[in-house]
């Protein structure tokens, strides 16, 4: 299995043109992408509903606020969708998140957890939700790339912005996935590497990651082992005390939803839904992050990004994020507890 790791600088430009797609009908391009990622799922997805219980740790890197490099440990127990455990530690950060069938307790040491490192199960799990679909626009033939590589493109959203997974034309496993994300002032290409492939009870693991943001590295990562779970200790799975709830949907969730006229409280600016609305204007932004509860309230609000020095502007932000009211998001109809991002006009 091919060691390399795809330079993310090839496929960015796959997301503004489609001009090397395959000349399918729409519906052959669906079944050829929808194959592709099924394919990869079953060569490399070792937290499929089949797969036996694991535990898996890693070691990563990334550049903190200060341009210094901040290095960390990834440990997660998962014996299945319904049943496992992560432990995130970055310097002086540390995150442990607890999931059970219908609950993800979630307990930070501090606000201001990294939001490079939060990202670290996004990318050490690089398959979406087997309950999640797509529609797809075009396969991509890249036979040029060294490996050569084939990648679906998802149909833009409602928003304009676009997905793609990336495979490996030889053997099918999944080598990039390019998505976009979310930042004050814009919508950013981002890219997740996947490669070092090693097979390890029979599935391809890939253990070396690097995450690109506007194809800048933000972040990497190495799995180090791969074992299986044996009669963990229970007591792991207990709920940390003190921490925050989220709702673990094994189907589609329905986010949460604004409920209120932004006007009301921000005049002609309004708030940014997980910022993807882009506004030319010249005003500072503050990214909030919360959880929205069964009632629709906002609970554990924290500032997640901000100009520096904005300290007062973010306590009258937060303060001003009560007066909203909201829907909360569904689990298969049912109210549950599921987090937000709005970016706030200062």
């Amino acid at each position: 299995m091919r060691a390399s790791i795809v330079l993310t600088v090839a496929f960015i430009a796959l997301l503004h043109s489609a001009s090397s797609a395959q000349d399918l009908p729409t519906q052959d391009t669906q079944k050829r992408a929808d194959a592709l990622l099924q394919k990869a799922r079953h060569l490399s997805d070792i937290r499929s509903p089949n797969a036996p219980p694991f535990t898996l740790k890693a070691t990563f890197s990334f550049t903190g606020t200060d341009l210094e490099t901040v290095e960390g440990t990834y440990t997660e127990v998962w014996m299945s969708s319904s049943q496992w455990r992560r432990e995130i530690i970055a310097r002086d950060f540390h995150r442990i998140e607890v999931a059970g069938p219908t609950t993800i307790w979630r307990l930070d040491n501090t606000d201001d957890f990294p939001e490079p490192a939060s990202q670290l199960p996004i990318l050490l799990d690089p398959f979406p939700p087997p309950s999640q679909s797509f529609a797809f626009e075009a396969v991509i033939d890249h036979s040029e790339t060294h490996p050569p590589v084939e990648c679906a493109m998802v149909k833009p959203d409602k928003y304009g912005m676009k997905s793609a997974f990336c495979f490996d034309k030889e053997n099918g496993v999944l080598m990039e996935k390019i998505f976009p994300e979310v930042r004050p002032r814009n919508i950013l290409d981002s890219s997740c590497n996947y490669g070092s492939f090693r097979k390890v009870g029979g599935l391809w693991l890939a253990r070396e990651i690097a995450c690109f943001e506007e194809r800048h590295k933000k972040i990497v990562a190495k799995i180090v082992d791969l074992s299986p779970a044996l009669s963990p200790d229970p007591a792991l799975f207990t709920p940390p005390p003190e921490a925050i709830e989220l709702a673990n949907c094994p189907a589609t969730p329905v986010p949460p939803s604004l409920d209120t006229n932004p006007m009301i409280v921000f005049g002609m600016g309004g708030p940014r839904i997980n910022g993807r609305i882009n506004d030319p204007d010249s005003r500072s932004w503050v990214t909030v992050w919360f959880v929205v509860d069964t009632k629709g309230k906002s609970q554990h609000a924290r500032v997640v990004h901000s100009l520096p020095n904005n300290k007062t502007a973010e306590k009258t932000i937060l303060n001003r994020l009560h007066a909203f009211a909201f829907k909360p998001g569904t689990c298969n109809g049912v109210p549950m507890p599921m987090p937000l991002t709005l970016q706030l006009p200062n």
